[in-house]
């Protein structure tokens, strides 16, 4: 009786025998379809991100400054006071820091935005010799926007006039909806954060990692305590110099441009800049020169310029080193996504993203020479 060279010992047929290429073109193809998986999740994670941010961004401000007071809450629970009564009096005197700053600037923003006419009709006659090269910018910039446009003016006018107060409100109303869902966001991270903490210790199976999870909740919180608390004490400082300065020049206001200051510098690079054209146009404004004008925005220059380039390296670098690069990518990321919120959430989430590679690679990270 022959043997079918072509059968095994079971009777099955054998299969055959694919070529080097053949296994590599299975690789890649398997590869490829590997990243594509995953460039879809990103793309539609993006996307999320972006159609639930008044969501998001209460929710994720309220756990970063949640991590920051939350070891404040344990040394209150650890001294007789309950965990619900200290996260509730933390969260009442924060929104009460809030009211508080909100009713002492509603004067001087609501003065400032009555003079907005004046002082649109004062910077064109600052900068009249530019009138020309603006117009004949402003022309082209209108035959642009009009390519394939009917005009009706006597309608934009009508739409805008009666829609003024209907902006205004629906403007205001997300701000003060996303603002409550902040402050109970907080209240309940903060009253449920050790339970939090313990459950997703709790899911990691060995020990070893749940040492490590707990590692890396540490040095977020560490870290994210640091450069917070710290940037608060040093833009509280700016804040109370640019008053000062803004005093001693005669411009009105003061505590207005110290508090935009010590706001807007939580914002990197950005924030300084923009409040160095804020008092420059205020001053432009106010007084009578341009020169005497330029004073308070160059004397701001020169004291954010010391602040960001020896003051806050030199407290803020010895724990959190952030690399400028960095900074700039996660703030485009973030403002693309969200916005002005994103921008003022983008360094904590960098701060964040970094403990948690550190912890998750540091013991697989090799010593390189230099």
């Amino acid at each position: 009786m022959g043997i079918d060279m072509g059968r095994g010992v079971t009777g099955g047929t054998v299969a055959p025998k694919r070529g080097p290429s053949e296994g590599r073109t299975e690789r890649a193809w398997r590869r490829l379809s590997q990243i594509a998986i995953i460039a879809s999740a990103v793309v539609l994670v993006g996307a999320a991100m972006v159609v639930a941010r008044a969501v998001l961004i209460p929710i994720v401000a309220a756990v970063i400054i949640g991590s920051v007071i939350g070891p404040a809450i344990e040394g209150l629970s650890r001294r007789g006071v309950p965990t619900w009564l200290g996260s509730m009096l933390m969260v009442l005197g924060i929104a009460g820091l809030f009211y508080g700053l909100a009713a002492a600037l509603a004067g001087p923003l609501a003065e400032w935005s009555d003079r907005a006419p004046e002082i649109g009709e004062t910077l064109r006659e600052r900068f009249a010799a530019l009138k020309p090269a603006l117009q004949t910018i402003s022309s082209v910039v209108e035959s642009v926007q009009s390519i394939g446009r009917v005009a009706d003016s006597s309608l934009v006018v009508e739409v805008a006039d009666s829609q003024v107060l209907g902006s205004v409100v629906a403007m205001v109303t997300p701000v003060i909806g996303e603002f409550i869902l902040f402050l109970g966001s907080l209240l309940f991270f903060l009253a449920g954060r050790i339970q939090i903490k313990r459950r997703v210790v709790q899911v990691m199976t060995p020990r070893t990692t749940r040492l490590a999870t707990l590692r890396v909740f540490r040095e977020i919180e560490d870290r994210l305590g640091a450069y917070l608390l710290t940037a608060t004490f040093i833009n509280i400082g700016l804040g109370i110099a640019t008053a000062l300065v803004t005093w001693a020049l005669g411009l009105p206001n003061p505590p207005l441009w110290g508090v935009i200051a010590c706001v807007l510098n939580y914002v990197p690079y950005v924030g300084p800049a923009v409040t160095t054209v804020i008092l420059a146009v205020a001053g432009i404004v106010t007084f009578p020169g341009i020169v005497q004008g330029l004073l308070p925005a160059a004397a701001f220059l020169v004291i954010t310029s010391i602040e960001g380039q020896f003051l806050t390296p030199l407290i803020i670098g010895r724990r959190v080193a952030l690399n400028p690069f960095a900074v700039f990518l996660s703030m485009a990321l973030w403002t693309w996504l969200w916005g002005p919120a994103g921008t003022f959430l983008s360094v904590p989430l960098l701060i964040a993203a970094m403990a948690l590679v550190d912890g998750i690679l540091g013991t697989r990270r090799p010593h390189l020479p230099g």
